[in-house]
């Protein structure tokens, strides 16, 4: 949800903005009736088509202005839209359930989210966050405050992320993690009927493993030799695992999961350089899974190998102490839901979930601008990157780490 004004002094997502396209029907009639819910006695509607040039591939953004008078004087009311694209060309997923999944969290599950809080007497400094949503959001386009508008950005996709930034996201996964035990321990009929039978969004068919290999094939093509070699060697176990971890069926601990948790679905504002705030986006992959993979898949994919060695243990820490804490505000023992003996035999036991998504999926997140794909008219199965230099590098990281840990 990044707004036009960001500047790039701290790497920030770059994005491109035209006023070139109109706003689809639904969409213009969507932002009338948010006018008129708004109090607006005349007004002007200001549009621009975003890109984050590789930050999203599932939808259309749009930045909305809606600028007038009301009762009470002049007012400006900002507005982000993820649209939906055609699913046409996408094998590996439906659009129609992604939207759905998160047009859920923002409807229904957020507002859950706020009442518990508040009747366990969270302070706001401690609380999950989510960005205000608006009723008019459907399964075909989600709208939000533009929270740009107030200092949030997102980091550059290829980018390390800096520790604040990396300590105040876990603390928010943590905190989602944790409202999923809460909702289990607190509304069980409600989580036995809208949480755990939340499936994993992702076709785990023949589709999706062409499409894992088509990326591996260009993950190892820059790496040398022999570590190729040994890649190639370990792919079928690769594969297996990463489908039976995406499943999670043979997983103990469940619960209400991201399924997307990297550097660029979360939000954050910069005070004098230093990150200040931070605030998820981009459900749509929500789903009830192992809350360890959602951890590994963030702390994996915006670091190097130096930040694993220096920060990886007290990211873990924190991850853990600050469920403990939260967890404690709603009179729920850590140890009833989620032991930090079972925290650490989980991490080891999947870590080498690190490396595939590295391999499988993060090829998409290393791609040139110049050569984004365009899911919108290219078959999943078909698809042509071109990799940044700087995956080979990370990726190298990793699969140190892994031969470390004995995973490779």
């Amino acid at each position: 949800m990044p707004g036009e004004e960001q500047c790039c002094e701290f790497n920030l997502q770059k994005l491109v903005c035209s006023n070139r396209e109109k706003l689809p029907a639904n969409l213009q009639k969507a932002i009338n009736k948010i006018a008129e819910e708004e109090g607006y006695l005349s007004h002007e509607i200001l549009h621009r088509t975003i890109s984050t040039e590789g930050g999203n591939y599932l939808a259309l953004l749009y930045e909305v202005d809606i600028k007038g008078r009301t009762c009470e004087g002049e007012k400006e009311t900002n507005i982000f839209i993820k649209y939906t694209i055609s699913d046409e060309c996408l094998k590996i997923t439906n659009i129609s359930e992604l939207y759905f999944k998160e047009l859920f969290l923002y409807r229904e599950l957020s507002v859950i989210f706020t009442e518990l809080q508040i009747e366990a007497g969270v302070p706001l400094h401690e609380r999950f966050r989510v960005v205000q949503s608006y009723n008019e959001s459907s399964t075909e386009a989600i709208i939000l405050k533009n929270v740009a508008k107030e200092g949030f950005a997102t980091f550059y996709r290829m980018d390390v992320m800096p520790l604040k930034f990396a300590e105040l996201a876990v603390q928010q996964l943590a905190r989602f993690h944790g409202l999923s035990f809460v909702i289990q321990r607190k509304r069980p009929e409600y989580f036995e009927r809208k949480i755990k039978t939340l499936k994993q969004s992702l076709k785990l068919n023949d589709d999706f493993r062409a499409f894992c290999r088509t990326f591996f094939n260009y993950s190892v093509e820059g790496l040398d030799t022999e570590v190729r070699k040994k890649l190639e060697q370990a792919l079928p176990k690769l594969l297996e695992n990463y489908i039976k971890y995406l499943k999670g069926d043979e997983m103990k601990v469940k619960c209400l999961c991201h399924g997307d948790y990297r550097m660029n679905n979360v939000l954050m504002k910069l005070v004098e350089g230093e990150v200040t705030e931070v605030i998820p986006v981009d459900f749509q992959l929500l789903h009830y899974g192992p809350p360890i993979i959602d951890f590994i898949y963030f702390v994996f994919g915006a670091t190097d190998k130096e930040f694993r060695r220096n920060h990886l243990i007290h990211m873990k820490d924190m991850y853990f102490e600050t469920m403990d804490n939260f967890l404690k505000y709603f009179e729920i023992d850590i140890g009833s839901v989620y032991p930090r003996k079972e925290f650490e035999t989980d991490f080891v036991e999947y870590l080498d979930y690190g490396l595939q998504f590295m391999l499988f999926i993060f090829p998409l997140v290393f791609t040139l601008e110049s050569d984004v794909p365009d899911f919108n008219k290219n078959e999943t199965t078909d698809v042509k990157v071109n990799l940044d230099h700087r995956f080979y590098d990370r990726l190298q990281g990793v699969v140190d780490d892994m031969i470390q840990y004995g995973k490779l």
